[in-house]
């Protein structure tokens, strides 16, 4: 399979006509080989888009609507086909990709057909803000990008979009998308390449507005780029999420559905949980379910299989959550369960990693995981765990387990966007913006807010 840029409405390869290979998280065979655009395609992206500008910001308020909808009818045909090519490329089970990505792609654009039918007050007008840069990691990327290119074409925006060189495959089934939908040619232009291209799009001065979402490090070397011209920018990044679980809790019946959050994506997804907060009273209890659960763990060698153990992404992945557990090691974390590659597989499998007695002011602590590395720390009382779990300088998401009253009381102390209680990934809930370090800029999502429009308010009279 190749996989090209699409610009101008059309299936291009990079001008310096270099590619490279993606290789598939199950077994580490080469499934795609992917074009690695540079500079010059950006400028090609950006040239066609403000070509097709000037005609869809008059597209009515109708007609977008009418685009959204065959984007969204497009989605519900293929929705299987979809998810099976994102879950192959992502390392993920088929159903939660079909479930979390694609069934949550599908909600979104009609949520927001039916908000083109709302009425705007007379003394306001919305106009396009231009060029809309979308940039996204790879994780559930089809909902990612959904999320911001739906809001951005109701606004009669054209977009450039830059998908992740780890998961590719997204840029495909988005250009087969808008192609079904008719998608007037340069409205929206896809760029495949390395997280230098990101850099490109975020820096160069056509661009208006700059939606990304990575980690901390990539969205830092974006907003370098960006904040200088004074762009438009909504940044959604770094996590650390924590899971607490409170007194009370039947871990032997929920443990499997607990553990869930760090299961299912090996700790790599932004909504995954990386800290565990127990009573102690529980404490012994979970550690010995956590041996027998991660005992019985097998490997998932197909997105279509039941397992819950995924991959990682990439090899260069297994390297650094190895790497990170080694220094994990070296502040006095003592390792539980895992720790190691499952060198019986072909595939980027690494063994669930529990880590113990880490200091809670320790590096692995504060910082971003991405891996299958949980640090489990017991606390004598409830609002111990609080305090650590509020310590970090990132505040995406958390979730709690205990009686509905005791974890809504914790949830509304908890610092962070969002909370699930006795659950996770529940549903279509709209995009995350964590707060402190965890994102930045403008987060109105609304198509027609002040990120998407340019809000203009009109005053007197004729």
């Amino acid at each position: 399979m190749e996989l090209l840029n699409f610009i101008g409405g059309a299936f291009v390869p990079a001008e310096n006509k270099i590619t490279f290979s993606k290789r598939s998280p199950f077994d580490d065979q080469v499934i795609a080989e992917v074009t690695a655009s540079d500079a010059m395609d950006v400028v090609k992206a950006v040239q066609s888009a403000k070509k097709a500008a000037p005609a869809f910001r008059d597209f009515s308020l109708e007609n977008r609507a009418t685009l959204l909808q065959k984007m969204a009818d497009y989605l519900e045909l293929h929705a299987d086909t979809v998810a099976y090519e994102e879950a192959l490329h992502q390392g993920l089970p088929h159903h939660f990709v079909l479930e979390n990505s694609v069934k949550v792609s599908i909600d979104i654009l009609r949520r927001t057909v039916q908000s083109l039918s709302q009425q705007t007050p007379s003394d306001i007008l919305l106009q396009p803000t231009g060029i809309v840069g979308i940039i996204t990691s790879w994780n559930l990327s089809l909902r990612l990008v959904i999320e911001r290119l739906a809001p951005t074409l109701a606004a009669g925006n054209v977009a450039l979009i830059k998908v992740s060189e780890l998961s590719p495959i997204t840029g495909k089934i988005l250009a087969e998308m808008l192609k079904a939908a008719q998608l007037p040619e340069g409205v929206v232009n896809i760029i495949q390449g390395h997280a230098d291209v990101a850099q490109i799009i975020a820096g160069h001065p056509s661009v208006r507005a700059i939606s990304a979402v990575g980690r901390s490090s990539t969205l830092e070397s974006i907003a370098k780029a960006g904040l200088p011209l004074f762009k438009k920018l909504q940044l959604s990044g770094g996590v650390k999420n924590p899971l607490l679980i409170l007194s009370e809790t039947n871990l032997r019946e929920y443990l499997p559905e607990i553990l869930r959050s760090f299961v299912m994506g090996q700790g790599q997804l932004c909504w995954n949980t990386s800290r565990i907060f127990v009573v102690e009273s529980l404490a012994p209890e979970l550690l010995s379910l956590l041996k027998e659960y991660f005992a019985s763990l097998q490997p998932l060698s197909d997105p279509r299989g039941s397992e819950t153990w995924s991959p990682l992404i990439s090899r260069e992945a297994v390297t650094l959550i190895h790497n990170k557990i080694q220094s994990g090691i070296s502040e006095h974390g003592k390792i539980y369960v895992g720790g190691a590659p499952e060198v019986s597989r072909t595939g980027f499998f690494y063994k669930p990693t529990v880590m113990l007695d880490l200091p809670n002011c320790s590096v692995l602590q504060q910082d971003e995981l991405q891996g299958p590395l949980l640090l489990v720390t017991p606390v004598k009382y409830q609002h111990e765990a609080l305090k650590w779990a509020n310590t970090s300088y990132l505040a995406h998401s958390a979730v709690v387990w205990g009686p509905q009253e005791k974890a809504a009381k914790v949830a509304s102390q908890l610092e962070c966007a969002q909370v699930w209680m006795n659950s996770w990934m529940t549903g279509s809930q709209g995009a995350i913006f964590g707060h402190k370090q965890s994102s930045f800029g403008n987060f109105d999502m609304s198509w027609s807010g002040s990120f998407y429009s340019d809000v203009k308010k009109l005053a007197g009279t004729l």
